[in-house]
């Protein structure tokens, strides 16, 4: 069993995961490492033995680059499990983050750091899966974000609406205080994702959540201290389309003329 490099995105080693999941149902685990840190072909369980994983391992060049779109995309594709070296030095703290964004979007449990080629090797011969596995679908991917909440909405439970996320994740909504708010219009000038905008006769404030990436470049211009940043991620049908942003403590609602279900869908 040889490792592989490869560019990032990991598409094409999810394509793989996707077909031999189908094929064989065998579990599927990938490790990716920067420097090899055992020798993996010894460390995976024989595939002969019952419920053997099949085990891949992915030379990246640089660790820092695989995100959490990139982890959660991996394991809707078909990935049971994903052993990741940790980063070392300071990059290890940026990369934590994607990781536990990541384990909050659908990744807890299959999502697994190691720094030592014991603890890998241990993990592999242990095969042990905490979850059901998921069985693969292919998803549209768009952008980025498009898959990192297409891939949540397919690991987490199928009713899930808002998750909470933690602070300076690149995914949420913006309260508004209405009794504060002037209407200058300054937060949707700036906003550089077209999250904000102005209804048709400019009386209210219209919010697209799939469109914010928490920038907070609308709250810092305010003059009025009328927004607040709320990180989360909604994976309703809602946040793909305008909402108004109304009430003391910004009640969002789908604006007028709009169903809450998603284009070329009937409402009945």
């Amino acid at each position: 069993m040889a490792s592989s490099s490869c560019e990032l995105p990991l598409a094409s080693w999810c394509e793989g995961a996707h077909q031999r999941k189908h094929e064989t149902g065998r579990p599927q685990v990938l490790v990716l490492y920067e420097t090899e840190p055992v020798s993996l072909a010894a460390a995976a369980p024989r595939r002969e033995a019952e419920g053997a994983a099949d085990v891949i391992p992915v030379l990246v060049c640089c660790l820092e680059r695989i995100g959490h779109a990139d982890l959660l995309h991996a394991l809707a594709c078909g990935f049971d499990v994903i052993h990741l070296q940790a980063c070392p030095g300071s990059a290890g703290g940026a990369h934590q983050q994607q990781v536990e964004l990541a384990r909050v979007l659908g990744g807890l449990g299959r999502i697994l750091l190691f720094e030592d080629a014991g603890t890998l090797a241990q993990r592999l011969q242990a095969g042990i899966f905490p979850f059901p596995s998921l069985a693969p679908g292919v998803l549209a991917v768009g952008s980025r974000r498009d898959t990192a909440r297409a891939s949540a909405a397919a690991l987490l439970p199928a009713k899930t609406g808002i998750i909470a996320l933690p602070e300076q994740a690149p995914y949420g909504a913006v309260s508004l205080d209405e009794s504060c708010c002037t209407h200058c219009s300054s937060c949707v000038w700036v906003c550089p994702s077209d999250a904000l905008s102005l209804t048709e006769n400019g009386g209210a404030l219209s919010f697209v959540e799939s469109l914010c990436f928490q920038c907070g470049l609308c709250v810092s211009i305010c003059p009025q201290r009328a927004l607040q940043m709320e990180p989360g991620m909604d994976l309703t049908a809602s946040a793909v389309l305008p909402q108004l942003l109304t009430g003391e403590e910004g009640r969002r609602e789908t604006e007028p003329g709009h169903t809450g279900l998603p284009p070329n869908l009937p409402a009945g």
